[in-house]
């Protein structure tokens, strides 16, 4: 292939490139972002918009590609995924897949942010914990509507006994009065509450993970801004590969903690 042949291949890839933004740019005037208000450092409530890293990361990015934006909080997770699924918003971001939430959204194959799973227990009555099976007879905690990955997931169904409460500082909560005897979320999300309530020499994660997981963005299946799925994928990916998502991740932590004031509590 010559060298002019070569140019113009490039330069017609370009075009359809653009071209294909440009359509999804027609269709999607403006997307309404929504996400869990309670997932700090990831994202979370303040007052009727969402903040946090899953903010800082998307809205770069459509900024970028030039299309409106608006991070709305719309009320507790479980509602979140009631209005994605009824078309009511565009995007949830930095959510983990699940078959039941791939029927209404449309998942970036790339990862948003690294989000590891781990169990939540007060320091004096830390557990061994090297398999699932050493949850069974115990009573743990979970934040109505996350999932943890698929094979925990159906092992809890099966065998663990986990009741759901609305916030992960209920969770926390019903730690502390022995209610429970572990909490499951993620491990960041855990940190950031912990550290900000002051709670973190109290309550702490065991050393072992529950899994090493990964969230991603998920468009919804009956918004017009569906189009633009491979558009932020592909920055997705670049700011992975280049350190950004772990930046803004650090950087909303710290915002987090210095935040005044209670945890909201959606």
């Amino acid at each position: 292939m010559t060298l002019k042949r070569l140019v113009a291949g490039l330069a017609h890839a370009v075009a359809l490139s653009c071209l294909s933004i440009g359509l999804a740019h027609a269709q999607c005037k403006r997307v309404v972002i929504s996400a869990n208000p309670d997932y700090p450092p990831y994202h979370w409530a303040e007052g009727d918009r969402i903040a946090g890293a899953s903010i800082a990361l998307t809205g770069r990015i459509l900024d970028e590609l030039g299309v409106a934006w608006e991070a709305r909080n719309v009320g507790p997770w479980p509602r979140v995924l009631k209005q994605a699924e009824y078309g009511q918003i565009d995007l949830v971001v930095s959510l983990k897949p699940t078959p039941e939430r791939e029927a209404y959204l449309a998942f970036t194959p790339s990862p948003a942010f690294p989000n590891p799973m781990a169990l939540f227990t007060l320091k004096t009555q830390a557990f061994k914990f090297d398999t699932y099976s050493d949850l069974v007879g115990k009573r743990g905690g979970r934040t109505a509507g996350d999932r943890f990955g698929e094979a925990f997931d159906r092992y809890a169904e099966q065998s663990l006994k986990l009741e759901d409460a609305i916030t992960l500082h209920s969770n926390f909560q019903k730690l502390l009065a022995e209610r429970i005897d572990f909490v499951v979320t993620g491990l960041y999300t855990g940190r950031a509450l912990l550290l900000r309530e002051g709670l973190a020499d109290r309550i702490g994660p065991l050393p072992r993970l529950v899994n090493e997981g990964f969230i991603h963005h998920g468009f919804v299946r009956r918004s017009p801004c569906v189009s633009l799925l491979e558009a932020v994928d592909a920055r997705l990916a670049a700011a992975r590969k280049s350190g950004l998502d772990r930046r803004l991740l650090e950087e909303a932590l710290q915002e987090w903690q210095q935040r005044p004031g209670p945890a909201p509590r959606p």
